[in-house]
Formats: structure tokens, sequence, C-alpha cells
């Protein structure tokens, strides 16, 4: 049986270490199949995308309604929240392969236009905003891993399609190492990127900078949280934009 691409590995305390992995030609439902996932951070938008191909899985594996529940939060991030915002739902079959899902922002997102304003930040016409991709990523491995137990992640792109920047990956590894070096008894097992609109050379920086092993950290950011009905949302503030 296949199983994805080593990129790079992360060291932890110990004899630990966290895995950055990429398969391209496989779905979240394949990855999880294959024991290669248990959670998966997809880009708030519905429709052609990670989300909308996978929506019979979600609803399948995780036991909610699409319809209902994950499509009308995917809309309201996407094209109506000026805010960046996670939105989580946690698993409700007990019997699934997943423990949850999070609906991450990105520079097709309303919440981005501001930062795609400055220095044009977009994917498409320069790199996108450090700060906001790292921010997200952090807060998302944080949540899944310390509050609903993922050992396992699989990451699509969290951008339009085929807007996708390496330098988007850059920050999810960043994310990554600081949160391992930080909480290793939370790091976890691996992150894989995962589906369409990435190409293999896009994840070059991220593997330099982590066997660059650069003495980076963590800056705290404020996080509020809110429940609409089965999901939790975290709304993300830091600096100046």
């Amino acid at each position: 049986m296949k199983e994805a691409s080593l990129l790079c590995t992360i060291p932890l305390l110990g004899t630990g270490e966290t895995l950055i992995k990429f398969d391209f030609d496989a779905m979240v439902w394949t990855l999880a199949e294959r024991g290669e996932a248990d959670f998966a951070i997809v880009s708030t938008e519905d429709g052609f995308s990670p989300l909308g191909a996978s929506r019979e899985f979600f609803e399948q594996d995780l036991g909610l309604s699409y319809d209902d529940e994950i499509r009308p939060l995917a809309h309201w991030n996407h094209s109506k929240n000026e805010q960046v915002s996670l939105v989580s739902f946690r698993t409700r079959n007990k019997r699934g392969l997943l423990k949850g899902l999070i609906l991450a922002p990105g520079e097709n997102c309303l919440s981005y236009k501001p930062y795609a304003s400055h220095s044009s930040n977009h994917a498409h016409h320069g790199r996108p905003h450090r700060d906001y991709y790292y921010n997200i990523s952090y807060q998302a491995i944080a949540h899944a891993c310390i509050e609903l137990g993922a050992r396992r992640i699989a990451i699509s792109h969290l951008s339009g399609s085929w807007g996708f920047h390496s330098d988007m990956a850059t920050c999810h590894a960043e994310a990554l190492m600081n949160f391992s070096k930080e909480f290793p008894d939370y790091a976890p097992e691996s992150l894989i990127f995962y589906g369409c609109c990435i190409s293999p050379d896009q994840l070059i920086g991220a593997k330099a900078l982590v066997e660059s092993n650069p003495d980076s950290h963590h800056r705290t950011i404020q996080v509020h949280e809110t429940f609409n009905g089965s999901a939790r949302i975290f709304d993300i503030q830091w600096g100046s934009k």
C-alpha cells in the first residue's frame, strides 16, 4: 500500500520526532483509511475545493450534517466573517477515523483583505502575509493536538485553487516546529500536505527551514472562543496588520 512521501523530520526533546510528509494524489479519506490521518485542516471554502470534494466522507465519518452544520459555517468564514477565525468540529462518531475537522481561512477569504492590502501580500501577486498564515497554523495545530488529541494531521492548500505559495508551507512548518518544541508531549506524529494545487517544489522552503533548526519561538496571541451549534469558533488577533 502506498504511503505519503517524507519531506523532513522535526526532532523532539528526548527520542521523539514529528514527520512532515506529502501526498498530492491522496484525498483525506485515503489518508484516513491508510492510518495516516486522524484529523483534517482544510480551506474554509465549499464547492470545488478539498472541503467540497470530501463532503460525503466528512459527513459520514464525523457524524455531522454537511448541509446544516459544516457548509453554512464554511461559507460564513469564507465570505462574511471579517475576523480571522478557525471553525472547529469534534467528531460525534466514536467509530470514525477522524477526531475532528478545522475550517481554516486563507488568502481567498474576506478576513485576508486587510493583510493583502500591504506589500501586495496576495498569493497571486507576491508573498502571502507571514503572520496571518503562521498564526492560523499554530492555533489550528495547538487546538487539534491539545484539545482534540490529534496525532496525524492532514492539511490541504489554504488558498484558492492554484493560489498556493511556498511561503504558506513554510509558515505551516514554522508553526509546527514551534508548537512541537513548546509542547513535545502533545506534538503530533506527523503533518501531511495533501490534495491538489500544491507541488513538491513548493515545499522546498519548508524543508530548508526545518533542517536549519532556527532558534524561533511562538509569540502569544489573543484567542477568543465562542460556540455556534456544534462548532467552536476561535477568533485570533495579533499585533498590527
